[in-house]
């Protein structure tokens, strides 16, 4: 996190819950040492609505403008804990490895719970999204990028059919690692499916970012998420559950285009 202290110019990709794009939200954000963790400011412009959206887009729509303007909380860094203090944003979360980290939590003066993740692709990169709700009645989904002010707005090109090559990580629900292996992937989906054969479930894609949601085995359930930034790579994060308990997380790392069709 003290690696992403700074100003930061953010391009937020919005969607409804059944996929729709809604628009483009653009987002200052500044973060400053403050003590003994970090103070965010987020400031919000009107989203830039999509031609021709359904009666859903546009509610989707009205809702992120009620996110417009400055919001301010204050992040305590306790270990891999990560406590969001307020007064715009409350909760917490907990980072799987440098620069990943999942929050959830609610903004109390926006009005919705949220789910988060954001994962750093390199010093001067990172794809953020998530997810906002009434209670569990969800309103948007979001995915985004990030890269320093001097740079100016960044675009989150659409995904390329390309493969990469990196590193997944292995970790416990405790954050031990247990392995580094190097893979190659066009989607994260096909070396889930190496990694459990049996694996069945469903998917669901909201312009670069994919969402899945299956059973690997009995009693064992797997959540991923993944971003295929077609600028800078591919990335994501897997959840292994048995039995309704956490029992390792896989952070993917695939930032080396390889040359040839997927």
């Amino acid at each position: 996190m003290s690696g992403f202290v700074g100003d930061w110019l953010v391009s937020e990709y919005v969607y409804t819950p059944a996929g729709e794009y809604v628009g483009r939200v653009r987002q200052q954000r500044r973060l400053e040492p403050a003590d003994g963790g970090i103070r965010v400011v987020q400031v919000c412009r009107p989203i830039e609505p999509a031609p021709g959206l359904s009666p859903l887009g546009r509610e989707t729509a009205a809702v992120m403008d009620r996110r417009v303007g400055e919001f301010v909380f204050d992040l305590a860094l306790e270990g891999r804990a990560r406590r969001y203090l307020g007064p715009d944003v409350v909760g917490g979360g907990v980072a799987w490895a440098e620069g990943v980290l999942t929050a959830r939590g609610l903004w109390p003066r926006f009005g919705f719970n949220f789910t988060s993740f954001s994962i750093l692709l390199g010093p001067t990169r990172q794809v953020t999204g998530g997810r906002f709700f009434a209670a569990r009645r969800e309103v948007a989904v979001i995915v985004g990028v990030a890269v320093p002010g001097e740079a100016g707005y960044p675009a989150l090109p659409p995904p390329t059919p390309r493969t990469w090559a990196g590193l997944r990580c292995t970790f416990t629900a405790q954050g031990e690692l247990l392995d580094e292996t190097r893979v190659a992937a066009a989607d994260l989906l096909d070396d889930l499916r190496r990694q459990a054969p049996g694996w069945q479930g469903c998917g669901m894609a909201y312009g670069p970012l994919l969402e899945a949601e299956g059973v690997a085995g009995p009693g064992e359930t797997v959540s991923l998420l993944a971003v295929n930034d077609a600028e800078a790579g591919l990335v994501g994060l897997a959840r292994w559950q048995r039995d309704e308990l956490l029992h390792r997380v896989q952070v993917y790392r695939l930032l080396e285009p390889v040359e040839g069709p997927p």
